[in-house]
């Protein structure tokens, strides 16, 4: 694979479960939100009310991660995953076009419950569902095929299927054994975010045994907040979700 292969999502969306499935497979170098430490952690940062006590670096620069990405990519497979979240502002047929465009989503309800527990505050662009489908359309139009999407429940209550189904539409192998893990600490995702984040996926073991869990957080018609959000990123999923692939 010459381009660099990207599964772009949102927050709580069962993404970084996938990127460890990745990293099992021992065939990519892979990413964690490369674009996130630029959005945070760089001399360009887009948003001072999270993390406001984060390390700026300017290695973290958006076009010093661009090019670094690319300069590893002509020597390695490279995997990032990523949100267009982070990017918003790069989503331009040029940026799209570096990178083999795959893509995740989740149901609003579910999502949306799970980042209102970790962020009350969150607001609707950080619902990211806006940048996802933007980005989504895009890379269609450059493409002139429908990117390859999952749905988290998809992957969720049926890991196997779905991993391949993905394998077979970016045509790298399926490898059964990546979709298992040991439990442990995972510095390489958790190295600019609080390890809360991720506390769940750090205890599991994979995909291939992993059953959805959801803590009780209520329902979106709970809480006013909720129902706004969630009108506002329904159509979004909504069309997002008529390019699933279908899993047998």
């Amino acid at each position: 694979m010459s381009k660099i292969l990207a599964l772009w999502s949102t927050f709580r969306a069962t993404s970084t479960a996938f990127e460890c499935m990745m990293r099992e497979r021992g065939d990519f170098v892979v990413f964690h939100e490369p674009f996130g430490l630029s959005f945070y952690n760089s001399e360009e940062r887009r948003n001072t009310n999270r993390y406001p006590d984060a390390e700026i670096k300017a290695e973290n620069n958006y076009e010093t991660t661009r090019q670094r990405l690319l300069d590893i990519a002509k020597k390695q497979q490279v995997f990032i995953k990523d949100m267009p979240y982070y990017i918003s502002h790069l989503i331009t047929p040029e940026f799209v076009a570096e990178f083999e465009n795959t893509f995740l989503v989740r149901n609003p309800a579910k999502m949306l419950l799970s980042l209102h527990y970790r962020w009350p505050d969150f607001t609707l662009e950080e619902t990211g569902y806006e940048p996802l489908y933007s980005y989504f359309m895009m890379a269609q139009e450059i493409s002139g095929k429908t990117p390859v999407l999952i749905d988290a429940d998809d992957l969720l209550n049926n890991p196997e299927s779905t991993i391949k189904a993905y394998c077979n539409g970016v045509g790298i192998p399926f490898i059964p054994e990546a979709l298992s893990w040991e439990p442990k600490s995972r510095p390489e995702i958790n190295h600019w975010q609080s390890g809360v984040w991720h506390s769940s996926l750090n205890a599991s073991k994979g995909l291939r045994d992993r059953k959805q869990k959801e803590i009780n957080y209520g329902t979106v018609e709970d809480n006013d907040r909720l129902k706004e959000a969630y009108e506002y990123c329904l159509p979004y999923y909504q069309k997002l979700y008529e390019h699933r692939l279908r899993i047998e």
